[in-house]
């Protein structure tokens, strides 16, 4: 069995929650309809596309493109500045944002839109061909800005600093348009750059456009809010208490299932989302055994979730009642950043072994965090934050991975608490 690293960067993530120490535009491609399964020969391989990172730079941010051929490589194709700075949150060990979604597609608009989390804004930019033209820049409506949810033309920013809160958009051909009484607080005030241990993590709509959901780490909660069609949302969330400690990052399958992380103890719960925004447990904390699951995505029938703590990469799979179960060996169907990662997590685990108390010079390991795949799910890549790289896996018929690219040009590597974050593949 795998060992865990036990090191101060994963136990960090255990915020104090519940008195325990502790049609949607997305990442990736999603086009109306169910989901082709992943096969080999997908419409992906045969086609090629497009990747975007997200530098999160400090003092300029921008989106890095990369051209995708047909067997997964790929070739950088510009940087495209956003017009602000990117962000990095308190002691993070690996995450600067520490969220999901902070860079997203809309492909019914073929719009691209980034948070710029060091100058609490918003940049849309238009999409031709694989350009990013006419950026737009826009005040998020709060402090640090890190995670965006798109409904048709609707946008809500969550702003995970100073006084948390979601604030809603109209997406129109000359950018974001400030939604007039949309902002919705979430109870919870940090810093104006936010503990990462504070900071909720993630906004994303329901399959149908009728619900927004925020989870919160240091409430240990996740947010329901009823969206109506203007785009309002309802005064007050449907509040419902995580199952596991820590809950981060979300997902829904092709039934309209959720499938929420849990990074205290790398656990994944599913939910049935309630027309009156409850959510009822149908499968509770599906536990890995590696270290701060934090993000998932889906890709064809099945779900990833990558563990910087381990510097691994964890299967999921979801049947038609949403129950969920864990693939891979020990909770591993893949290691991110190879050999000389796997090594530097080893070394880690055998020091704190040694001594509990001694605090480790870095994270080990590549810092796997962002993940996304092709609309066919024939394609998986993670942007390993540490390692300053993007990694292609191609996605067998049983959930497999195999590595088929390692692209390290003009990519950053964490340093001094910054680093990239956010991931787009089509």
């Amino acid at each position: 069995m795998r060992r865990r690293t036990g090191i101060a960067v994963a136990v960090g993530l255990l915020v104090t929650a519940g008195g325990v120490s502790t049609g949607i535009a997305s990442a990736h491609e999603n086009p109306a309809g169910k989901p082709a399964k992943a096969v080999k020969d997908g419409a992906a391989a045969r086609r090629g596309g497009m990747v975007f990172v997200q530098s999160n730079d400090p003092e300029r941010n921008s989106i890095l493109a990369f051209r995708r051929a047909a067997d997964g490589k790929l070739t950088a194709a510009g940087e495209y500045p956003t017009g602000g700075r990117g962000g990095a949150q308190k002691d993070n060990p690996f995450d600067p944002l520490a969220s999901q979604e902070s860079l997203v597609f809309d492909r019914r608009h073929n719009v691209m839109i980034a948070v710029n989390a060091g100058s609490n804004s918003v940049t849309t930019f238009q999409v031709r061909d694989g350009r990013l033209t006419h950026p737009r820049v826009v005040n998020s409506g709060g402090d640090f800005p890190a995670s965006i949810a798109v409904s048709g033309r609707t946008v809500y920013v969550l702003n995970a600093g100073g006084t948390t809160n979601v604030t809603g958009f109209r997406l129109t051909h000359d950018g974001l348009r400030p939604l007039a009484g949309s902002t919705r607080k979430l109870g919870i005030t940090n810093d104006a750059v936010p503990l990462f241990t504070d900071s909720p993590p993630q906004v994303g709509f329901s399959p149908d456009g009728r619900q927004l959901l925020v989870t919160t780490k240091s409430n240990n909660t996740i947010e329901v809010f009823a969206a109506a069609e203007n785009g309002l949302l309802s005064d007050e969330p449907v509040t419902t208490a995580s199952t596991g400690d820590v809950p981060f990052s979300f997902a829904f399958d092709q039934a309209g299932h959720l499938l929420v992380t849990e990074a205290a103890k790398s656990g994944v719960t599913s939910y049935t989302l309630g027309e009156d925004g409850t959510l009822d447990v149908i499968t509770p904390s599906v536990e890995s055994g590696q270290q701060v699951l934090c993000w998932i995505a889906r890709a064809g029938e099945f779900f990833y979730g990558t563990n910087p703590g381990s510097s691994t990469i964890s299967l999921y799979t979801v049947d038609d009642q949403g129950k969920v179960n864990i693939g891979g060996k020990d909770g591993v169907i893949a290691d991110a950043g190879g050999p000389e990662a796997v090594a530097e997590v080893a070394a880690a685990a055998q020091a704190a072994e040694a001594d509990p108390d001694a605090e480790p010079a870095k994270a080990p390991g590549a810092g796997p965090i962002d993940l996304a795949a092709t609309a066919d799910g024939t394609l998986l890549y993670v942007q390993n934050t540490l390692a300053g790289t993007i990694e292609g896996f191609r996605v067998g018929p049983d959930g497999e991975l195999t590595l088929v690219e390692t692209e390290k040009q003009a990519l950053p590597a964490f340093a001094d608490g910054s680093g990239m974050e956010g991931l787009v593949v089509w």
